[in-house]
């Protein structure tokens, strides 16, 4: 079983996400998932311009999903 990063980018003013960006990587484990999906999330963040951040309250949404392959 591998599990399917798919992360977006929310504004909390907007009160709304973007559109879903998938990771090419396949992950083994749902902790492994999401542990990638949390420091990538500090990534994007930090790379970021403060005030593009705080103007429109970005963070950051994602999910592991479960892939099945037969």
């Amino acid at each position: 079983m591998k599990f399917l990063l798919v992360m977006y980018a929310c504004s909390a003013i907007a009160g709304s996400c973007g559109n879903p960006v998938k990771d090419p990587l396949l992950y083994d484990s749902h902790k492994e998932c999401a542990i990638s999906g949390y420091n990538k999330s500090i990534e994007v963040l930090n790379a970021l311009e403060k005030e593009d951040v705080n103007s429109s309250r970005l963070y950051f949404a994602f999910n592991c999903t479960e892939q099945t392959f037969s």
